[in-house]
């Protein structure tokens, strides 16, 4: 018997996969966390949360093999460019419901794609996403407006009033 959706191997896959670079491997890690606080509060279904976590999981997983095997190039573009492969050897090794890959395959896809938020599970990836960001000290212009739910709205104000504080 196989666990069906195994976000444990999921996630312990996607961690190993990153070979202990620290960065990365804390990345994935906060933006899962937020991810789930986030996609909590909104009431998802079983089905979308399991989608919106392993795609939170999977958001940068292209990121190790551009720099790896395209001189470092780890642009956006590149990375959807490879992202679709990658996630799909990742979620059959976990036992993802064929019908789920192609929705994990197109949030990790876009998220980086503000301006064309399309879904409740893409605005809470990408929420927690650039929360992170921030915290990490990338700086996005003009953000405030693309957070829409209400705990995403609460923690990036949290993040700005902590920014402030520090100055």
């Amino acid at each position: 018997y196989k666990m069906i959706n195994n976000k444990c191997k999921l996630l312990t896959d996607a961690l190993c996969y990153e070979q202990g670079h620290s960065r990365r491997t804390q990345h994935i890690l906060k933006v899962y966390a937020l991810t789930k606080l986030i996609s909590e509060s909104e009431f998802f279904s079983f089905e979308q949360e399991q989608i919106v976590r392993a795609a939170a999981i999977l958001h940068d997983i292209a990121i190790k093999y551009c720099k790896d095997n395209l001189n470092g190039d780890a642009s956006q573009e590149n990375q959807r460019k490879y992202a679709k492969k990658l996630v799909h050897e990742f979620l059959t090794k976990s036992n993802y419901l064929p019908s789920y890959i192609p929705k994990i395959t197109y949030l990790v896809e876009n998220h980086h794609n503000y301006n064309n938020i399309d879904s409740k599970l893409l605005q809470v990836l990408i929420e927690a996403d650039l929360i992170i960001n921030c915290y990490e000290g990338e700086k996005v212009d003009n953000i405030e407006k693309i957070f829409k739910t209400k705990v995403g709205k609460k923690l990036f104000d949290a993040y700005l009033k902590g920014a402030q504080n520090e100055q």
